[in-house]
C-alpha cells in the first residue's frame, strides 16, 4: 500500500472514530436527561395539590429550593411533625426539613442518606452483607474517622427514619446511626 493510500486510510479511520464517539456521547446525555429522578417524580401531583408553604422560621436559602414531598408523620391525624422534602442543585441537593409541631422547631438534614459511625475494629466491608440484605448503597466512607454515609431505602418522606429503624437489627456493626444533619452557620 503506498504511502498516501496509508495517510488516507488513517484519517477516514480518525474521522469515523471521532464520528462514532460522538454519537456515543450524545445517545448516553439523551439518556441521562430521559432518565426520571425518582426524587423529583414522586408525589408530583401531591405537591401540585397540597403542599404547605414552608415555615417562617426556616432561613432563607433553604427557601430558595423546590418542595418536591410534604407529609406529616405518624399521620395526618395524629401528626407529630410535619416533613418537606426540598430540591437544590448544591452539595446537598435533597434537604428534609422537619418542623415539630409541639415545639416549632425546625431540623435539617440531607433526604438522601444517613450517617454510621462504625464500631470499633469493623471495617467498612462488614457493611456489606446489611447493606444488601437491605437494598441500601454505600455513598461514601471516612477511614480516618470511621463513618459510612449510606443512602435511604426509599424517597419518601419517612425514608430517614425507616432507613435508621431497618438497620438497628446490625447494631453490632456500628456505635451510632443518625440523620445526616445540616448546620447552618
Amino acid at each position: 500500500m503506498k504511502r498516501t493510500n496509508r495517510i488516507f486510510v488513517y484519517v477516514l479511520g480518525f474521522m469515523i472514530g471521532i464520528l462514532l464517539v460522538s454519537v456515543i456521547t450524545n445517545r448516553r446525555g439523551v439518556q441521562r436527561k430521559a432518565g426520571a429522578d425518582p426524587w423529583l417524580t414522586h408525589n408530583a401531583e401531591a405537591i401540585n395539590v397540597g403542599a404547605e408553604p414552608l415555615p417562617e422560621a426556616v432561613p432563607a436559602v433553604i427557601r430558595a429550593g423546590t418542595i418536591v414531598d410534604f407529609g406529616y408523620l405518624p399521620n395526618k391525624l395524629q401528626a407529630q411533625t410535619k416533613v418537606w422534602h426540598v430540591n437544590f442543585d448544591q452539595s446537598y441537593p435533597y434537604v428534609r426539613v422537619v418542623e415539630d409541631l409541639s415545639s416549632g422547631v425546625c431540623s435539617y438534614m440531607a433526604a438522601d442518606q444517613i450517617v454510621l459511625k462504625l464500631a470499633d475494629g469493623v471495617d467498612v466491608t462488614a457493611l456489606k452483607p446489611m447493606l444488601d440484605d437491605l437494598g441500601l448503597r454505600l455513598r461514601m466512607f471516612n477511614r480516618k474517622d470511621n463513618v459510612a454515609v449510606v443512602g435511604v431505602l426509599t424517597t419518601r418522606i419517612d425514608a430517614v427514619p425507616a432507613t435508621i429503624k431497618a438497620i438497628w437489627p446490625y447494631s453490632d456493626l456500628f456505635k451510632a446511626v443518625d440523620p445526616d444533619i445540616i448546620e447552618f452557620k
